[in-house]
């Protein structure tokens, strides 16, 4: 899938940079579904991450949390002209999906990278890391209905959805550590979709954290189905997972596991 995970990065890269450069002035200074954000400001945080990527001095302070470190890079863009900011954003994702294709091979794609709260991984997925920060902009924060942006959704599709499913359930067990203390027995998740399948989220993984297999589970205490691109939106807590999946099996104990998904 790591190479899926490049060719997804660049489609959804492509369709981000359309958008950007038909919004007008007025549309850039819109809400985003990200609190306290506008569109400009989501913007500005997909370049500046990117920009880390090729230059690690703009990489944000995560010492205090992921999320609590893009602040300061997005607050210093918003006094650069918005072309300023869509221009870093083409040059260096650009150039990161250059270097997410130079970690596809040995031994690059097995060296472990520590990335603060998010867990320790493999080089390989970094296109993942960050087609799903795309698409989750793109998609939940930047267009309707999430975002203030009415234009078309872009296709859904393997590309994009399998390596952004994959990034959220590697991710999953390292950022929800402590609220997935709540997993005592296996419990099945079923995504439809291009970048569906089934996993098993189940106790006994390293550490004390969850472990995470795909593969169905013949005695779950529970079954959860949904779709891939809804996983994407309830999972990062953007809506409620009950609006979105069926559960089958022990309701109460799935609604608690459930409620502990925060992948960020």
């Amino acid at each position: 899938m790591t190479q899926q995970a490049v060719d997804g990065f660049r489609a959804e890269r492509a369709e981000i940079l359309a958008l950007a450069k038909g919004l007008s002035d007025d549309e850039w200074m819109q809400p985003s579904a990200c609190d306290g954000w506008t569109i400009r400001d989501v913007m500005g945080h997909m370049a500046c991450t990117l920009h880390g990527v090729i230059d690690p001095a703009f990489l944000p302070d995560s010492s205090k949390g992921t999320e609590a470190g893009m602040e300061p890079q997005v607050a210093e863009r918003r006094g650069w002209p918005v072309a300023q900011v869509v221009e870093e954003y083409e040059t260096y994702s650009e150039q990161a999906a250059n270097v997410f294709a130079s970690v596809q091979d040995p031994p690059l794609s097995g060296t472990m990278l520590p990335m603060g709260d998010l867990g320790m991984h493999p080089m390989s997925i970094l296109p993942s890391v960050f087609l799903f920060d795309g698409y989750t902009h793109l998609r939940a924060d930047i267009l309707a209905p999430g975002g203030s942006i009415d234009r078309p959704q872009p296709v859904r599709d393997a590309q994009r959805l399998g390596p952004t499913v994959d990034w959220m359930l590697a991710g999953l067990p390292w950022m929800c550590a402590d609220a997935l203390r709540v997993v005592d027995r296996p419990l099945e998740l079923t995504l439809d979709g291009p970048g569906g399948g089934t996993w098993t989220i189940a106790p006994g993984g390293d550490d004390g954290r969850v472990s995470i297999t795909e593969e169905p589970c013949a005695g779950a205490a529970a079954r959860v189905r949904g779709t891939d691109h809804d996983f994407v939106i309830w999972a990062t807590k953007r809506a409620s997972w009950s609006d979105f999946v069926k559960v089958e099996g022990d309701a109460d104990y799935a609604g608690r596991l459930l409620d502990a998904f925060n992948v960020i």
